[in-house]
């Protein structure tokens, strides 16, 4: 029996806005959150897909996010802006600083934009490709409002597990690099445990320190390196003091204030102030085919650059369907209801017709 269900985009869309129907969400915000959550599933990454509705769902009804927004941007110095979110849906708080920094950058060359009391942003992958998409050089960043990192060689959690991503044109596939600064995401963690996957122990630790090799007892994530538990610190401290709130160390989720929200951080350059855009693209792909042309440890696994392999599994999965463990499907329906997960998310026939 396979572990999982193949659902389409579209089944998951519609069941996504069937769930935030249920509250005052504006449609800009319901765009922005389900669009976000379906192209994590159609890009493979799982872990900040249809799963983090629950999350969300919670966040709503304890009033963590507020479903009407009103966001307030501040434009003092054109280079950099400062956006108080009013506690929004973090896609939607994200996807306007993008936007804003996009439109700034082609004015001044550049831009910095800096997000506060805002929630859970997905994917910074997401907000680069915005930005390569406008043929521009994308930076994003985000901290969080309950740290579950230890800093490398700890047992306990004192930093956030932040994404850092870059994201460069590149034709019609950006390179986007765009990565937890932890072993793997907390998410990736609890998706390997919907699909019953043991994890390699240097991914987490228990609440008593201790490695593990099961998902669900993981209570802090390791991080990879010193490296990494350093670029983890620097985004806690771009996204808390500087935009005048705490670092994640000392923020609590329970309140729901500007203090306590959580913090992104954005960066623009128009690479075309210093290089012809032409010149910079024939660059750019040659960097890239060279990069291709290594020679390989296993000549069956292809050489990918940072972002190609989401763009071969969406290609994958919008003909194959969107892999959904059934253990996720019981979350869900012990969450929402059998009835409502029932009615969107079961097994696609068309696509099997077509696989």
């Amino acid at each position: 029996m396979p572990s999982s269900i193949q659902v389409s985009a579209s089944q998951l869309r519609t069941f996504l806005t069937a769930v935030l129907a249920n509250y005052p969400l504006q449609p800009e915000t319901v765009t922005a959150i389900t669009d976000h959550l379906v192209q994590a599933n159609l890009w493979g990454i799982d872990s900040h897909g249809v799963q983090q509705i629950m999350g969300y769902d919670k966040s709503l009804r304890s009033g963590r996010i507020n479903p009407q927004p009103k966001l307030q941007i501040q434009t003092d110095r054109p280079t950099m802006l400062r956006i108080e979110a009013d506690r929004a849906p973090g896609q939607y708080a994200a996807q306007v600083a993008m936007e804003q920094a996009i439109n700034q950058a082609r004015e001044m060359g550049m831009a910095v934009v800096g997000v506060s009391n805002s929630n859970h942003f997905g994917m910074a992958g997401y907000y680069t490709r915005m930005a390569a998409a406008a043929g521009m050089i994308g930076f994003a960043t985000s901290d969080t409002n309950v740290v579950d990192l230890a800093p490398y060689g700890g047992k306990e959690a004192r930093l956030g597990n932040n994404p850092f991503s870059w994201g460069i044109p590149n034709g019609e596939t950006p390179i986007v690099l765009d990565m937890a600064v932890g072993t793997v995401s907390g998410g990736k963690i609890k998706h390997f445990g919907y699909q019953g996957l043991p994890i390699p122990s240097e991914w987490g630790l228990t609440a008593a320190g201790a490695t593990t090799s099961e998902a669900q007892f993981v209570a802090v994530n390791q991080a990879t390196s010193p490296k990494g538990a350093g670029m983890a610190l620097v985004a806690d401290l771009l996204c808390g003091p500087l935009l005048g709130t705490a670092a994640a160390l000392f923020k609590t989720k329970s309140r729901h204030d500007q203090m306590n929200g959580m913090g992104h951080f954005f960066g623009v350059i128009d690479p075309s102030v210093w290089s012809d855009p032409e010149e910079f693209a024939e660059r750019v792909g040659d960097a890239i085919a060279t990069l291709k042309q290594t020679p390989r440890l296993d000549p069956q696994q292809p050489i990918y650059f940072p972002g190609e392999l989401e763009v071969v599994t969406e290609q994958t999965r919008t003909q194959q369907g969107i892999p959904v463990p059934y253990a996720l499907i019981q979350d869900l329906e012990n969450h929402f209801g059998s009835d409502l997960v029932t009615q969107y998310l079961t097994s696609d026939l068309l696509l099997s017709q077509h696989s």
